[in-house]
């Protein structure tokens, strides 16, 4: 009995792996920590970001929608400022990147803080996803530059400190001479461009120690778009909550913002592509932990159910033998459901007058035999009467009492032997 539980398990566990691994969505995962959203005040949140700008009289907007609700979210056509943080948990939809372009073009800005040469650890384990989305948002194209071996062995020992500073002048960067971010995991290097047929200018660099020969790779770029333009960062955790007062990060947010924003412009959060929807999203709903957890328990449950209260082995039942009565009553029920009264009683009648006829060596007609039955000595005249008016109705499509009728036979029968 236990060989065949322990068996039971094992095949139970196996179906469930092969149903989970087929059927059930997996959607990408992004990390464990809490995303880069204006209501996290995590160390890798953005709601410092939020209140500071608040509490600077700056109209900040949470954006759970996706981007064809930009002109609901901000009603003034031109001015504006999205700040979008790449990796997203929520990919941009093709209708999307076509809303956001021309969003842009109207005359709005576009910051992407990418996760390319910092990784936090809510975008870890990403692949070239990152790159996809950059492409489709702001026509960058990005290639990897091989470390040098100073950098690789940095990486090795712990969190790894990215310092910025201005490439050349630039607004942005007035009063900024160092911008500093902390990469949690280990990054590459990256080098962009914009694509084919595209304009940008490089702003800020990558700043390396002094011991480091090597090129000053840019992590910065404006990019004009229609009457708007994109702000492309290559780095995405140095206005979290945990970099934001770092050197002079601060100074570069009040600039982007007061260099980007009009008068009636609002800033605006992208909230809704880290997760944070107001509509049914089913990616976010099977992620969902809690969802794994109750579906475990629930199989748990199940599991111990089937191992422990089910009988696994048939018991072993005495024979009895047919009961002739019980199957004569079946079939009379069966039948009786089925043939209407009529019908029966023309199917009596007819079986017994082929009795007399087989008796008599006659053709075997179902005709009625009145004059043999009227010259048998055992046969009453009220039994023949009464058959002879059952056999009229029958005839006639009458509905005949059964009963009556086989008793009638019955009676006759023992009558003529």
């Amino acid at each position: 009995m236990m060989r065949q539980r322990a068996v039971t398990l094992l095949l139970a566990l196996g179906a469930l792996a092969v149903f989970y691994a087929l059927f059930f969505p997996k959607p990408a995962s992004l990390g464990g920590a809490a995303p880069p959203v204006s209501t996290e005040d995590g160390p890798e949140g953005l709601a410092g970001m939020w209140q500071w700008l608040r509490l600077t009289h700056v109209p900040v907007v949470s954006l759970r929608e996706r981007y064809e609700q930009l002109d609901r979210v901000a009603p003034a056509g031109s001015g504006n400022v999205l700040i979008a943080s790449v990796p997203q948990r929520l990919p941009m939809q093709r209708s999307e990147a076509q809303a956001l372009a021309r969003w842009v073009e109207r005359g709005n800005t576009l910051v992407v803080l990418a996760a390319l040469d910092d990784t936090p650890r809510w975008a870890s384990g990403t692949g070239t996803l990152p790159l996809i989305e950059l492409g489709q948002m702001t026509h960058f194209i990005f290639t990897v530059r091989a470390p040098t071996r100073t950098e690789r062995l940095r990486s090795l020992v712990g969190p790894t400190t990215l310092l910025i500073r201005p490439r050349g002048s630039h607004a942005l960067f007035a009063g900024v001479r160092q911008v500093q971010d902390v990469s949690e995991l280990p990054a590459s290097h990256w080098i962009g461009a914009p694509a084919a047929g595209g304009a940008a200018l490089a702003i800020a660099e990558r700043q390396a120690p002094q011991a480091d020969a090597v090129a000053r790779d840019a992590v910065m770029w404006v990019a004009p778009r229609g009457a708007g333009q994109e702000i492309v960062c290559a780095f995405a955790a140095a206005f979290s909550n945990a970099q934001i007062g770092h050197a002079d990060n601060a100074r570069l947010l009040a600039n982007l913002i007061a260099w980007s924003r009009a008068p009636t412009g609002r800033v605006i959060f992208d909230d809704a592509h880290q997760g944070l929807v107001d509509f049914y999203d089913p990616q976010a709903f099977f992620a969902d932990p809690r969802l794994h957890a109750t579906l475990w328990w629930i199989l748990g449950v199940w599991l111990i159910w089937v191992l422990g209260a089910q009988v696994l082995r048939s018991r072993q039942v005495p024979w009895h033998p047919v009961d002739e009565t019980a199957l004569i009553d079946a079939s009379g029920r069966f039948f009786s459901a089925r043939v209407s009264a009529t019908e029966a009683a023309r199917g009596l009648l007819k079986n017994f007058f082929d009795e007399i006829h087989r008796r008599l060596r006659q053709a075997q007609d179902g005709t009625p035999a009145w004059e043999w039955l009227a010259a048998q000595p055992g046969v009453t005249p009220a039994a023949l009467a009464g058959l002879r008016e059952c056999e009229t109705g029958v005839a006639a499509g009458q509905r005949v009492k059964l009963t009556r009728l086989h008793n009638l036979l019955v009676s006759i029968r023992r009558s003529i032997g």
